[in-house]
């Protein structure tokens, strides 16, 4: 599972399939903003979120927190001790709210023992990466890129078909990448219920969290809500994150099997 950059986020993480909307929305805005705890009232909070001071103070009790003066002194003592908060300092440009969310991203990962996730990517029989709609280009580059590694990657669904007699012929030995940002489809709760028997690694926003107890690995790219279309700059870094440590965990075998792809796209010019 995913450790977080703070202790808050880490209760909101364990906490999110139970939220409201109204309760997702403070989660979302307080794990790309965690600073604001520190600087703002709840009331101020409450005005941001476009929810009322009574749901602030309650989604604070429900994390655990006595009030909200507990969780500032819990953050002030996390960042004193060395935890790295986000402060103000990246509030303004697209681009400083994208160095926002990879900062989120580079702390997460490296709070976390991604070995046996690696090895899994490395290791299984066969990979399915899962991706719809503005998921779909992110599973194909993800596909493209662990070729370069392994073979046996398969993307899903095909177009045109629908999923279930994929799902349905996957083995013990094979290990699933499901990739949903966003918007995603209405059959997605389902696809992940019948995927929670099976190794499988989810790639999501921050509002993914609610599946995050039916996976067996949880990676969370933080979205920023700032602006009205999403860039997907934190996503793609990640998926060359793990491809690359992927690549380095094979070594030899995976220097073999790009050496053969440059071999065939040199035979068949098909590169400029």
């Amino acid at each position: 599972m995913t450790r977080t950059n703070n202790p808050l986020s880490e209760r909101i993480t364990k906490h999110y399939p139970t939220f409201t909307k109204s309760n997702r929305c403070l989660a979302d805005y307080l794990q790309a903003h965690p600073d604001k705890v520190l600087i703002l009232s709840t009331n101020e909070i409450a005005e941001a979120c476009s929810v009322s001071k009574t749901t602030v103070s309650r989604f604070i009790r429900s994390l655990g927190y006595e009030d909200h003066a507990e969780l500032r002194t819990e953050l002030l003592k996390a960042r004193d001790q060395g935890e790295p908060l986000l402060m103000d300092a990246l509030e303004g440009s697209g681009l400083q709210e994208e160095m926002r969310s990879l900062e989120q991203l580079w702390a997460q990962l490296n709070e976390m023992d991604l070995k046996p996730l690696i090895n899994r990517i490395a290791n299984a029989k066969r990979i399915k990466i899962i991706g719809y709609r503005n998921s779909y280009p992110l599973a194909m580059h993800f596909r493209q890129q662990l070729m370069q590694c392994r073979g046996g990657v398969d993307l899903l669904p095909l177009p045109g078909q629908t999923i279930g007699e994929d799902l349905a012929s996957i083995e013990e030995d094979d290990f699933i990448i499901v990739i949903g940002i966003r918007r995603r489809v209405t059959n997605f709760s389902k696809i992940i219920d019948l995927l929670s028997e099976h190794n499988c690694l989810l790639i999501s926003d921050q509002s993914g969290q609610k599946y995050a107890q039916k996976v067996s690995h949880f990676l969370v790219c933080y979205m920023s809500n700032q602006v009205s279309l999403d860039s997907y700059a934190v996503p793609m870094s990640l998926i060359s994150y793990l491809s690359n440590q992927t690549y380095q965990f094979l070594n030899s075998e995976a220097v073999k099997v790009s050496g053969k792809i440059s071999a065939s796209y040199s035979r068949l010019d098909e590169l400029e």
